[in-house]
């Protein structure tokens, strides 16, 4: 491979997958500065900011303290990474169409660990525990949501399922449970059992773990 090439010349001959990260970053911001070409400029970045998990969580106000990041690339920046994370939580949603695990919950709902606020979500499924539909029926606070059962179950009532399984996050990215979060299993749990609409798992959302009260344990995952 001719590493001599730039790296819209090298995307071309051999694929984006053959890119550095440096590389990618300074096909989107496209050009540089007086003083700091564009190579400079996406090197300062992948040095401050060790991965796109990092970066990610960076504001624009914040890449434009980078010498050479104006706001149209930080706009095209940032825009370039939430297409990335979508395309990942759709990617394992795409997969993930059987919830037999609470990993599988997790990937489904990994778009809820950058939610700022509560949201409680219901996993509606059939016998053979695959999704018909999900909907959020409760958005809260920062650190609190109020979901009733009559609401949790609607839908799942009118979609004929044979389960559901709740999932809420925690903004904090702390996914252990609260008191109020095992009061609101048991009164799923009760009401489901009068339904006959089994509450297979209640799932909170943390950043990079989750706790499955199905299992009774947090469970960490590695950095993604």
């Amino acid at each position: 491979m001719n590493t001599e090439l730039l790296p819209r010349e090298k995307l071309l001959s051999y694929g984006s997958e053959r890119l550095t990260d440096q590389e990618l970053i300074a096909i989107i911001l496209r050009r540089g500065v007086k003083g700091a070409n564009v190579f400079e400029v996406s090197k300062k970045i992948i040095e401050k900011y060790e991965n796109f998990i990092q970066l990610y969580d960076i504001s624009i106000e914040e890449l434009q303290k980078i010498k050479g990041v104006g706001q149209v690339s930080a706009i095209n920046l940032k825009a370039s990474l939430e297409m990335g994370k979508r395309y990942h939580i759709q990617k394992m949603r795409y997969k993930s169409k059987k919830m037999e695990s609470p990993l599988n919950v997790y990937n489904y709902c990994e778009d809820l660990i950058h939610s700022d606020k509560e949201i409680v979500r219901v996993l509606i499924l059939d016998s053979k525990l695959n999704l018909i539909i999900h909907e959020d029926v409760s958005i809260g606070t920062a650190n609190a949501s109020i979901a009733h059962p009559r609401d949790i179950f609607k839908k799942a009532i009118i979609h004929n399922a044979v389960s559901i399984i709740l999932v809420h996050n925690h903004p904090s990215g702390d996914p252990r449970p609260s008191m109020q979060d095992y009061d609101l299993t048991e009164k799923v749990k009760q009401s489901g059992e009068i339904l006959g609409i089994k509450l297979q798992d209640h799932i909170i959302i943390g950043k990079n773990k989750y706790y499955s009260f199905n299992i009774s344990r947090m469970v960490e995952l590695d950095d993604r």
